[in-house]
């Protein structure tokens, strides 16, 4: 594509982004942090990808959800954390940041109703963002503009700014990392960015996995059911997150459900190394599948492209 294609790709992006139909408003029309989607939506859930382009393609092509998704019957919801790889060795490579990217943007142009994405601690820029001490939102910008040039850099850094943080429906609730410590109301979601603290703990806050006092940077089930209760949700509600690699559980598929005891409560991470799951949720209840057969997906450390 021509850089005046590609712009124009990423300005009809964002505006599926900020004009989705079932994103609350601000009270001065903006696009609030919030998605409210109607309880007879059928959503397909994805893990963080980590820039696992082929992960992306299977749970597409897995039991015709990419046909489900163009006819309207489906809405895939990207948990965040698309790019940055962190398969272990390849953590500064970004030309496969670069290329899930340009995929993503592209099918949610052709299908802007179809996709719901959520903003993750990865989906950035920033240059203080670091992982075994690799500044990937460095290493990310200065890659995406020597391939695409300063305005499409700009333009994706618009984009990333302006992604929802949080997504409601029938029986669940999603976001990227965690609930805010001690929960928030829907009036704080939907204007998340005037409150900066509860804004980052949506993408950083991970799970009190050791059940002493939780830090300032952790989460426990009572913090999800003080969510659930300010947001008027059943109790019961599936409440799920990315965030978490997860290969310190022994979880190699991806998918670690009722964490810590905590019903209801699900970690999902769709990247190298896991069988590529995603979740199905319909009229309150989650279907748990995996694009990938076992024997497929590899040990975390490997090199997935080797295989590709």
């Amino acid at each position: 594509m021509s850089e005046e294609s590609d712009l124009l790709l990423l300005e009809n992006v964002h505006k599926s982004i900020v004009d989705f139909p079932y994103r609350v408003k601000t009270r001065d029309g903006g696009p609030g942090g919030l998605v409210e989607l109607p309880d007879s939506a059928v959503v397909l859930v994805v893990g963080d990808l980590h820039s696992s382009l082929p992960n992306l393609k299977r749970i597409l092509d897995h039991e015709d959800n990419r046909g489900a998704i163009a006819r309207g019957e489906r809405i895939m919801v990207l948990i965040g954390d698309t790019v940055h790889n962190d398969v272990s060795g390849m953590m500064r490579e970004m030309d496969t940041s670069v290329a899930i990217l340009e995929y993503i943007f592209e099918f949610m142009a052709a299908y802007p109703q179809g996709v719901v994405y959520i903003r993750g601690n990865h989906d950035t820029f920033d240059e203080r963002l670091t992982k075994s001490g690799i500044f990937q939102g460095k290493e990310f910008k200065n890659t995406l503009i020597a391939r695409k040039g300063e305005a499409y850099f700009h333009a994706v850094d618009r984009i990333f700014d302006d992604l929802p943080m949080f997504i409601t429906g029938k029986g669940f609730a999603i976001t990227h990392a965690g609930p805010v410590r001690s929960g928030c109301t829907r009036e704080q979601l939907i204007h998340i960015k005037e409150w900066s603290n509860m804004y980052h703990q949506l993408m950083w806050n991970r799970i009190n996995e050791f059940r002493g006092t939780p830090s300032m940077k952790e989460y426990d089930g009572k913090d999800i059911q003080s969510t659930l209760t300010k947001l008027h949700l059943p109790l019961d509600s599936h409440f799920i997150v990315g965030h978490n690699p997860l290969w310190g559980t022994g979880e190699k598929s991806g998918v670690w459900m009722n964490v810590i005891d905590v019903p209801h409560h699900h970690i999902i991470y769709s990247g190298a190394g896991s069988q590529a799951p995603y979740f199905v949720l319909h009229d309150g209840h989650l279907t748990t599948k995996f694009a990938l057969p076992d024997a497929e997906s590899g040990p975390p450390g490997d090199d997935p492209w080797k295989k590709r």
